[in-house]
């Protein structure tokens, strides 16, 4: 039974985690993440993340895309106010 329970926590917690999580194109850049873990990025190296795990970013946690971007050899680019901007408000905008 507690097993259960704790199962059903953790699958809560990914599905919240999971909505909260954005790709954005801004800046002609790729943003994912949210507001409180962002990484920015080029389509590109964004759809060889995809090609090499078969998960989109925007589907990955922080730590398995920072994970994923090592693997690749990909560097981040900064994250920018505008880019902290765009993010606050399409999570603003979101009714969940």
């Amino acid at each position: 039974m507690f097993r259960r329970e704790e199962r059903r926590r953790e699958e809560e917690r990914m599905m919240f985690r999971r909505r909260r999580r954005r790709r954005m194109i801004v800046g002609g850049a790729v943003v994912v993440g949210s507001t409180e873990a962002m990484v920015k990025m080029s389509e590109a190296d964004a759809m060889a993340i995809q090609q090499a795990t078969g998960v989109p970013p925007e589907d990955m946690s922080h730590e398995e895309l920072e994970a994923a971007m090592q693997q690749q050899n990909i560097q981040g680019q900064p994250v920018t106010q505008e880019d902290q901007q765009a993010m606050a408000s399409a999570e603003a905008a979101d009714p969940q």
